[in-house]
């Protein structure tokens, strides 16, 4: 969403932002109460508005100028300044969104949403943007504390209905801040206060293989009074399948895989994320489609059939993952990926001679981005971001027969 705005100054190279102490962040999202006064503290840096004026169309600009001084909630905010934003990204670099699922979900309802990650900003950007679209709340985002290292960041989230995961501490801090984190979420689904979203691990999938960490849903865990199917009952959880026709950062991916693969302490710098988030908004994505499944209920009874808190919550991560995997919206690139990858033609039935011939030029092009000594793992690696999808929609198939 709006959090693409927290990257302009960096490739301006005119950014002061001031950098975050070591206090302690709050966790919840900003109420309506709120508002105003982050507005007014966030339209006050320089950097900001020249990184707006440097990236959108002047009407946009002008109307998002126009707009900050009439929005009375954070609803309002998202409908008259980050729905316009989007449209203006969807223009730019999407041929189409497409969503499926809806209808097995009651609007006014709270649903825990448990996605799989490609994208830092746009995976729940457009999720929230569908449910707006179809007459949903939008829910709140959850971001890492990671990405909250500046005040205008912190600010730039906050507004848009963000809640803050903790990645960086003791181990008890961790897990006391994970128990609010559960407690919040519950609170929020239990009390029918709000929606929420997550994803389901932590950081994005970025070789394409989309698997639910089980140490999210222990976190999701650590709040329940009663047995694990009761909570998560309570929850409703939903999962989704949020797919990309065209990964705009795979390069970046396997040039990243490529420099741990040379030296394991190597670690993203806050840069690196800026660049993902630049490249995620502006480059082609092709179509999107976001598959909503069933809430997790009846299903949820399975686990009286399993013994130990440990192996439920193994269950229920199948359970998310069978849904992700068979909901994943696949294209031809991904099946002429796979066969690239295997040196094959068993999927031909999924793609054409001609898309065959183009989305290989496509890798290949791709790969003039890597040094030659690295293109060999490169180019497997690049094409796996494509195939695995395809690998993970076989296997939940068998696994279903």
């Amino acid at each position: 969403m709006l959090r693409y705005l927290v990257l302009t100054f960096a490739f301006l190279k005119t950014v002061s932002m001031t950098m975050m102490d070591n206090q302690e962040l709050k966790l919840e999202a900003y109420g309506d109460d709120e508002l105003q006064a982050a507005l007014k503290e966030l339209f006050s840096f320089s950097d900001f508005l020249l990184g707006m004026k440097s990236f959108l169309p002047d009407t946009l600009y002008q109307h998002i100028m126009k707009q900050k001084d009439e929005v009375e909630t954070i609803l309002d905010f998202q409908k008259s300044i980050i729905r316009p934003f989007l449209l203006y990204i969807k223009e730019l670099s999407i041929k189409e969104i497409t969503t499926s699922g809806l209808g097995q979900l009651t609007p006014g309802e709270k649903y825990l949403f448990i996605s799989n990650h490609r994208d830092i900003v746009l995976d729940s950007a457009f999720l929230n943007m569908v449910l707006l679209k179809h007459g949903f709340e939008t829910c709140q985002i959850a971001i890492g504390d990671n990405l909250m290292k500046h005040r205008l960041a912190e600010l730039l989230f906050r507004v848009n209905k963000s809640y803050v995961i903790k990645r960086e501490g003791t181990p008890r801090e961790l897990y006391s801040y994970s128990v609010r984190v559960s407690s919040y979420l519950h609170d929020l689904i239990s009390n029918n206060k709000d929606s929420a979203w997550i994803a389901q691990r932590e950081g994005r999938a970025k070789d394409g293989n989309d698997f639910t960490q089980p140490g999210v849903l222990k976190m999701l865990s650590l709040s329940k009074k009663r047995d694990i199917k009761s909570h998560f009952k309570t929850l409703k959880v939903v999962p989704v399948a949020i797919s990309y026709e065209i990964d705009p950062c795979a390069i970046l991916k396997a040039r990243e895989y490529l420099r741990k693969q040379a030296d394991p302490t190597y670690k993203k710098a806050f840069q690196d994320d800026v660049d993902y988030i630049f490249q995620g908004l502006k480059g082609q994505k092709g179509r999107i489609h976001i598959a909503f499944g069933a809430p997790l209920a009846d299903q949820l009874d399975e686990l009286d059939k399993v013994a130990g808190d440990k192996k439920q919550l193994n269950a229920i991560v199948k359970q998310i993952d069978d849904v992700i995997h068979q909901h994943y919206r696949l294209h031809p690139i991904n099946y002429v990926a796979l066969d690239l990858l295997n040196q094959s033609k068993e999927n031909e039935a999924h793609y054409s001679v001609s898309e065959f011939e183009q989305y290989k030029a496509y890798f290949e092009e791709q790969l003039q981005c890597l040094k030659p000594e690295f293109k060999e793992e490169g180019f497997r690696y690049l094409l796996g971001i494509y195939a695995n999808p395809v690998v993970n929609y076989l296997s939940s198939q068998t696994n279903e027969t």
